[in-house]
């Protein structure tokens, strides 16, 4: 059976004395590792949440910059088609001025020749009608 003896003492001080060792040399450090180690992934895990945060950010600046650039292309595009439609609509309305300007001297010119065969015309007439006047009276008309 168990005996309380001086040993007993012995041993309760000797596994005090252990436990003061063990505490110094072993539960101290590895707590102190312990808390190292979760400060470090504290502030690499608080890091990581602001890259994250700073990823965020940039992506929606790159995506809001974006945006501006693709309708600063839209309206240039715009301002062109509408620059090359005002150029278009300007060089066929000068194409048609120039075409109704010749299509008026066309007219003209043709009208032009037309009284001058009328006027020849009339001249001829009346030439043929005293000659043939001329033949049938068998004098010349005057």
């Amino acid at each position: 059976m168990i005996s309380i003896n001086a040993t007993l003492f012995v041993q309760i001080i000797n596994l005090l004395v252990l436990i003061f060792i063990l505490n110094k040399m072993m539960y101290k450090p590895i707590a102190k590792m312990i808390a190292e180690r979760a400060a470090t992934l504290k502030g690499g895990m608080a890091e990581a949440a602001s890259l994250r945060e700073r990823a965020a950010d940039t992506k929606a600046d790159y995506s809001h910059q974006l945006g501006q650039g693709r309708q600063k292309v839209r309206d240039r595009l715009e301002e062109v088609r509408r620059k090359t439609e005002s150029e278009a609509r300007q060089v066929i309305d000068e194409a048609q001025a120039k075409a109704r300007g010749q299509a008026e001297e066309m007219v003209a010119s043709i009208q032009k020749e037309m009284d001058q065969a009328r006027t020849e015309i009339r001249a001829q007439a009346e030439r043929v009608a005293k000659e043939m006047a001329g033949r049938i009276l068998g004098r010349e008309v005057a």
